[in-house]
Formats: structure tokens, sequence, C-alpha cells
């Protein structure tokens, strides 16, 4: 499990007007979500930013560092101007050793399934992140599905996912992950071998 060090400076002052300022200063407002509360902070827009490029979609914990305090986190939300792409605002959620933490960690396909390569399917990725329940340090980057054996009309569900230790899945265990669909001519044979006009 990767850990990123990150600064952050306590903010005073709250609302719009404050916070386009900070942005403007080339930092994001943010918050820390702990379980004494929540307390608004700010970091710089760069260092973010290559954090971001290094993290890539893998699951990672932060640590948050000012002069006077030191905070174990995971980035639970990131929002993004839609024009611009910038950075608008973070939040982090404080997380303590040896106690439970519950998020997403994200799904990477390996492999062609059969089904795609023999049986004309098509492979749809339903969920690309799952989430998991786990201490910590029991915490895992991604989760590699094989989907090599996948023949058509298969699925994997989150009960099939590989396990590992400390590491809770939560959810539907029925619910699907990746699934191997027939090809769409395919589909309109079989429905046309159970149309009524083709039973007759």
């Amino acid at each position: 499990m990767k850990r990123f060090h990150l600064a952050f400076c306590n903010r005073t002052e709250k609302g719009r007007h404050p916070a386009e300022r900070l942005r403007q200063l080339g930092r994001i407002p943010s918050v820390i979500y702990g379980q004494s509360g929540s307390f608004p902070v700010s970091i710089d827009d760069v260092e973010f930013r290559t954090l971001i490029r290094q993290k890539g979609d893998f699951a990672a914990t932060v640590e948050l560092a000012s002069d006077h305090k030191s905070v174990l986190t995971i980035i639970t939300e990131i929002q993004r101007d839609a024009i611009t792409d910038r950075f608008m605002h973070v939040d982090f959620q404080e997380i303590s050793k040896g106690e439970h933490l519950t998020t997403t960690v994200p799904i990477h396909v390996k492999g062609e399934a059969y089904g795609v390569k023999n049986e004309k399917g098509m492979l749809e990725v339903v969920r690309h992140k799952v989430t998991v329940c786990c201490l910590p340090e029991h915490l895992i980057e991604m989760i590699e599905v094989d989907v090599t054996e996948l023949r058509a009309g298969q699925n994997i569900h989150i009960k099939d996912l590989p396990s590992f230790e400390g590491v809770e899945y939560a959810g539907d265990a029925y619910g699907i992950v990746v699934a191997c669909i027939h090809g769409a001519a395919e589909a309109e044979d079989e429905n046309a071998e159970k149309s009524p006009e083709k039973q007759k």
C-alpha cells in the first residue's frame, strides 16, 4: 500500500469568496473529516496535482502534515471545474491504526475473455470500483480480475473476487463486477428462436 505525504495549512475563513482567493494563490480549499469533527484546511495545487498523477486510480493513504499536526487520511472526494479542469475542493477522511475503514478500491481487468475470443461475446465491466472494509494496514491498492476463462453468458460477481488478508467486501455478494454478454447477432438469433411466430 502506497502512502503519500502532503503539507496543509489551517484556514479560518469560509465561504465562496475566501475559497476563490485561495485558488488564485495556488491553493485548494479542503476539509479533513475526523472523529472529533471536521476542520478546514488548504493544500498546494501543484503538490496535489503531482500526488494525483503518481497515485493514479490506485487506492492509497495520504499523510497530511502541518507544523503542529500530522493526520493519516484517505481522499474521499475531489471536485474539479468541468470547464477548466482545475481542482476546486478536496475532502479527506482521517483514519486511525487499529480501526476499520470503509473505502473503494479500483478493479483492473486482466486477460482476454474466452467468450470474446471464441464466442463473439462482448466484455462489459459493470463495476470499476468495489467497496471494502479493512484496517488501514490491510488496504489494497487495486483488485486484479482475470477474465481469461469467462465465457459468453457468464459473470464475475463480488463473491468471486480474490480474497485478501483482513479485507472484506461490502455490498451484495452477488453484485456483478464483469459480464461477458452474447454478441448482438447471436442475441438476435436467440430472440428470433423464442419469438411466437418462430414457434408456430
